[in-house]
């Protein structure tokens, strides 16, 4: 049956349970993503910034590819912070409080993402 054929009923939108099992699914990436969007729109046209954060991005890739074993101790600690407090509640309270950090301190949240990307370079290469 083609998706164009016209005995078929139509889907108007999507569902409450669709949404909530793709949001219960994939938050964390969803989270990340707005962090850094929100992070680098803020950082252009808040604070003209941007040459900040590309230098820090830099700086927090060699730094992580320097000290990869304290960047994945620290990264763990903190998944496990996020991921231990119990609630649904708790954990969009942590990621509201991240994003909204990361609009008003954004050069921050591009030296946070420069030390993971060279701590999973350094990781993937070892095979970890």
């Amino acid at each position: 049956m083609a998706n164009n054929d016209p005995n078929r009923p139509k889907k108007e939108g999507v569902s409450v349970e669709e949404m909530q099992s793709f949001f219960k699914n994939y938050g964390a990436e969803i989270s990340l993503s707005l962090i850094f969007i929100l992070s680098a729109i803020s950082a252009r046209y808040l604070f003209g910034m941007e040459t900040w954060c590309i230098i820090l991005l830099g700086l927090g890739g060699i730094i992580g590819t320097l000290l990869p074993q304290p960047i994945r101790q620290g990264l763990g600690s903190a998944m496990k912070f996020s991921a231990g407090s119990g609630n649904k509640y708790g954990q969009l309270a942590i990621a509201i409080v991240a994003i909204v950090i990361s609009i008003v301190v954004s050069p921050l949240a591009f030296l946070i993402f420069g030390l993971v990307a060279g701590e999973t370079l350094v990781m993937a290469k070892k095979g970890q």
